[in-house]
């Protein structure tokens, strides 16, 4: 008896005490609510709390839910802050201004395009045709000396005026040719968007490329259907519609189409930060996929043995990446090609550095800084690497490796090493992928030593030769650049060298004794020797070969 008491006495005390707390509650709304009212804000009638009056009586909970209503109410109605309006009008007036302006420079792209193409004056005046000494005493006809039209030569003078010029890229200054001709020509409803603000010029970029991929009949009607509600999308939504309306409207099929992207294949390599870089493959899904699968497949072989026997760390994206590297670096084709191929770079590495006493990075040509630790190792144990000791003080190129001691391959990699890239402005071709060109041309007695020497790849060796661009060399390396507008562009050495402390100004080094036995041209207008046409293996010049490649490339300064 004394346990059924002590047990009803304590519910009791609960439910007092659940009492209060509703009680509480109840008072807190109400307090809340004569205050709303006397603000003026009225919620709503608060439910009853009475249990004698037979109605439910709220929780806390919801209580504490019609606070927040109320509150959410009179936060929705305060005034609009004015001065944050302020600020995003003036960034939506940046905007409109920026795509207005992309137009206006879209047209005035244009205007200088077409203008060039009219008139072809940046495009040298170099005689249509010169005769080798030879052929003028044995009566042979003549060989025409261009590659590139009067008119092809000042379109790519072009291009490489407007590169300088906007400091880009000369495939950026090649699509911004492209897109401002688009813009001005075929899509006129795009152009019109761009030059109200309404799009901006990567929405514009989006029309274009899918666009260029349509024939010229489909195109009015895949501009009108892509651009619309194109104001309010943003530049990969209007991707995904643009893709899905190309599709739609493209009337070639898509196994010619595929036939056709598979000439856009590619292989590209980009530097990134901090030691890194980025490797891009364009090709087919099939192939993709087949190489996705193999490398996973070998990479999760060895994700599954470290879990059975944790030695290997690595997470499987590690393995996947470094299973990839290794097949690349080591792998061999089908056919045989590419056993005991290795790649071959340069790493110049301070020699305190080398020597453990400095931390100075090294430098790993075409990419840029190298930490010590990664230079030390590599120019240690890699076969694949030339091997490039560098005073820290003078900058004298102290080595190169025995294996290029002899004075035109040691001179030749002087020169590569202190370019590291194309020397024409903007350019980035490897040094070691371009000719090496007499700055002061051959023809005209320029003279084969270091400072009349520098690297251009096959583009800039021909805009520098068929076209209006000049160019001059100080000792320092210094190309200072004159464009056929007359605009004037520098570009410096990848690295800071003077020439070998047992050479002389005139003289890189020891004779090497002839390496051309051509004999010198006497007249540029008259009698132009070039050596590469008593060649039998020489390709003609008639064969404009599309690529420009240089068949004699180590032969600088001779007209192609």
């Amino acid at each position: 008896m004394a346990e059924a008491a002590a047990e009803t006495a304590a519910e009791s005390e609960r439910a007092r005490a659940a009492d209060a707390v509703e009680a509480a509650a109840t008072a807190a709304t109400a307090a809340y609510v004569a205050e709303m009212a006397a603000a003026g804000i009225r919620p709503g009638k608060p439910a009853p709390t009475h249990r004698s009056a037979g109605t439910k009586a709220i929780s806390g909970v919801q209580a504490l839910d019609y606070v927040v209503a109320a509150s959410l109410d009179d936060w929705k109605k305060r005034p609009v802050d004015a001065e944050q309006v302020r600020l995003l009008d003036a960034v939506r007036e940046c905007d409109l201004a920026i795509n207005r302006a992309h137009a206006a420079r879209a047209a005035a792209i244009d205007d200088v395009a077409r203008w060039v193409a009219s008139t072809a004056e940046t495009g040298r005046p170099l005689p249509r045709a010169l005769l080798t000494q030879h052929a003028q005493d044995t009566g042979e006809e003549c060989r025409p000396l261009q590659r590139w039209s009067e008119k092809q030569a000042a379109t790519e003078g072009l291009v490489a005026e407007l590169g300088c010029l906007l400091r880009v890229h000369e495939n950026t200054a090649r699509n911004l040719l492209c897109v401002s001709a688009m813009l001005q020509h075929e899509l006129p409803a795009t152009r019109a968007l761009l030059a109200t603000g309404s799009i901006s010029y990567r929405h514009a970029e989006v029309i274009v490329n899918n666009a260029l991929s349509l024939p010229e009949t489909a195109r009015a009607a895949f501009e009108a259907e892509a651009l619309t509600g194109a104001d309010d999308l943003t530049v990969n939504q209007l991707k995904k519609r643009a893709s899905t309306v190309r599709e739609l409207s493209h009337p070639e099929s898509i196994l010619t189409r595929h036939r056709s992207a598979l000439n856009a294949r590619s292989f590209a390599v980009m530097p990134n930060r901090d030691g890194m870089a980025c490797l891009e493959l364009i090709l087919t899904q099939e192939d993709a996929a087949a190489i996705n699968d193999r490398v996973d497949t070998l990479a999760r072989s060895l994700h599954n043995a470290a879990a059975a026997e944790p030695v290997d760390t690595r997470t499987l994206g590690q393995q996947r990446l470094d299973v990839a590297v290794d097949l690349l670096l080591t792998g061999v084709t089908e056919t045989g090609l590419g056993a005991g191929v290795q790649g071959l770079v340069n790493v110049t590495v301070p020699v305190l550095t080398l020597m453990g006493l400095s931390e100075q990075p090294g430098t790993l040509d075409g990419f840029g800084p190298l930490d010590a630790d990664t230079a030390r190792r590599v120019a240690a144990t890699a076969k694949s690497f030339t091997r490039i000791l560098i005073h820290p003080e003078t900058s004298t190129v102290l080595s190169v490796g025995t294996t290029r001691y002899t004075v035109p391959a040691d001179l030749k990699k002087w020169l590569e090493i202190r370019d590291g890239t194309c020397r024409f402005p903007g350019c980035t071709r490897q040094a070691r992928h371009s000719d090496i060109d007499h700055t002061h041309d051959w023809q005209y007695n320029g003279q084969t030593r270091w400072d009349n020497l520098a690297h251009l790849c096959k583009r800039s060796h021909r805009l520098k030769t068929e076209t209006g661009w000049t160019v001059t060399q100080t000792p320092d390396g210094t190309m200072n650049w004159t464009s056929p507008a007359g605009k004037h562009y520098a570009t410096h050495p990848a690295t800071r060298l003077s020439p070998h402390p047992t050479t002389t100004a005139s003289e890189p080094g020891p004779d090497p004794g002839p390496s051309n036995t051509a004999q010198r041209p006497i007249d540029i207008w008259n009698n132009l020797i070039d050596p590469n046409w008593n060649d039998p293996n020489w390709n003609d010049p008639n064969g404009n070969d599309p690529n420009g490649n240089d068949p004699n490339p180590d032969t600088d300064d001779v007209p192609f």
